[in-house]
């Protein structure tokens, strides 16, 4: 696998930057892939709606879609908008020729999510016969559910078995979007290995533009990283929640926010502004909750730590056993890890050691050694890790703060731990006893 996938992304242009192509690249960027586009259409539209549009000759989409291949196949091929009859066989063509073992996702676009159209003709005939048995992953709402089954789909009930009936057109799997639903929302996958349900709460009122564009291309990232659909469709979710967590508002609509908001603008006086509280959690798009020491999550439960900051991991060793911490909060709640937490702003990293020794394990009058550093992927972001060992400290350790329980663990019994570079510590203790 390169460094970063590649996906070929097939669809209209959007003057408003929220969907469509706009959509695509910006969701493609925010995980991890580098988008490569094909215009299929010249659309005139804003968060609004949209006025009116061009479509693009199919000579032309085969020949930009083509022009991608020969620098390279892509990891993964998404098309949105076609517009035409025409415009899917071209598409169709290339992928059979060309992009037939890389994961295609299939976003039937028909209808724009403001009601407008974006199909010259009927397209589900086309979409069924073309471009569904090529698909790795499509991603209809209710109303290209409906379109495609030629039945009503609008209850959960419905929505189970249109999902099968598209699937058994010959998609590889099919994620059947509910945001349309009346009252609280919720999408089903179906794959070969069954059927799995991802309920969702509204998280702002109204609709969004390009949220749909936004899911399937950020479902494209992730196959063509090689996730499995089921996980794919997950972390999708969770990125999508985001970006409506931290969408704004237009003249006529809203925009989803791809990207995380560039702090605090110029003549901000606040050495913290950074730091600044957001409203909605960063791993389930849950409301924060104000509460002490930090705000925490209404949903999942995840604490807010003021990130990305900086973390120590506390190594006390005695008796040929390690000190290890059960977690009392999200993420990782009730498992096992080295003690340790983030660096408060303002503080030098032995002075968060010293502190969260205190906090957690209620032992003081240690000695700290830094002995290394290490990064890590948290639910939090990426953070990078002070490794201090801890001697001669007073008292007995005694659990607080956010860790539910303290053990003594024997070298040969640490089991799996909550964080990958707590393993690697671990690990490197064992090595070192071995020598």
């Amino acid at each position: 696998m390169k460094s970063r996938p590649v996906v070929l992304l097939a669809g209209g242009t959007d003057p408003s930057g929220g969907a469509g192509l706009a959509a695509d690249i910006k969701s493609c960027s925010a995980l991890g892939g580098h988008g490569c586009i094909c215009v299929t259409a010249i659309t005139i539209q804003n968060s609004g709606g949209v006025d009116s549009w061009k479509p693009v000759s199919p000579e032309i989409i085969s020949a930009q879609m083509e022009a991608t291949c020969d620098d390279g196949i892509p990891d993964g091929v998404k098309t949105g908008m076609l517009g035409s009859s025409a415009a899917v066989e071209a598409v169709a063509g290339v992928i059979r020729n060309r992009l037939s073992a890389v994961p295609f996702i299939l976003d039937p676009v028909m209808v724009a999510g403001s009601g407008d159209g974006l199909a010259e003709d009927s397209l589900e005939a086309a979409i069924r016969k073309h471009l569904l048995p090529l698909a790795t992953l499509i991603t209809p709402n209710l109303d290209e559910a409906e379109a495609l089954t030629g039945k009503p789909v609008r209850n959960r009930a419905a929505m189970e078995k249109a999902a099968l009936e598209i699937r058994a057109m010959g998609a590889g799997s099919v994620l059947l979007k509910g945001g349309h639903l009346e009252g609280e929302p919720a999408d089903v996958l179906a794959t070969a290995n069954g059927i799995t349900w991802f309920p969702g709460t509204r998280i702002i009122p109204g609709k969004v533009h390009g949220t749909g564009c936004t899911l399937a291309s950020a479902c494209a990232t992730l196959l063509a990283a090689g996730y499995t659909p089921e996980k794919a469709v997950s972390n999708a979710l969770a990125y999508l929640r985001g970006a409506i967590a931290g969408s704004f508002n237009r003249e006529l609509g809203v925009l989803l926010g791809h990207f995380p908001a560039m702090g605090p603008l110029p003549g901000s006086t606040s050495g913290g502004a950074f730091y600044k509280t957001p409203r909605f959690c960063p791993a389930c798009a849950g409301e924060l909750i104000k509460a002490k020491p930090h705000p925490i999550c209404n949903r999942c439960g995840l604490i807010y730590y003021r990130n990305p900051l900086p973390a120590v991991i506390l190594v006390l060793e005695e008796d040929g056993k390690v000190l290890l911490a059960r977690r009392a909060a999200a993420p990782a709640k009730g498992e096992l890890g080295f003690p340790g937490g983030f660096v408060d702003l303002g503080e030098a990293p032995e002075t968060a050691a010293r502190r969260e020794l205190k906090e957690e394990t209620k032992l003081t009058g240690a000695s700290f050694e830094l002995v290394g550093a290490d990064m890590d992927h948290t639910d939090y972001g990426s953070v990078v890790l002070y490794i201090y060992r801890v001697t001669n400290w007073q008292g007995k350790p005694e659990a607080s703060d956010d860790v539910s329980e303290l053990l003594w663990t024997k070298l040969e019994d640490i089991p799996r731990l909550a964080f990958s570079a707590h393993d690697r510590v671990a690990s490197r203790i064992i090595n070192e006893r071995s020598r």
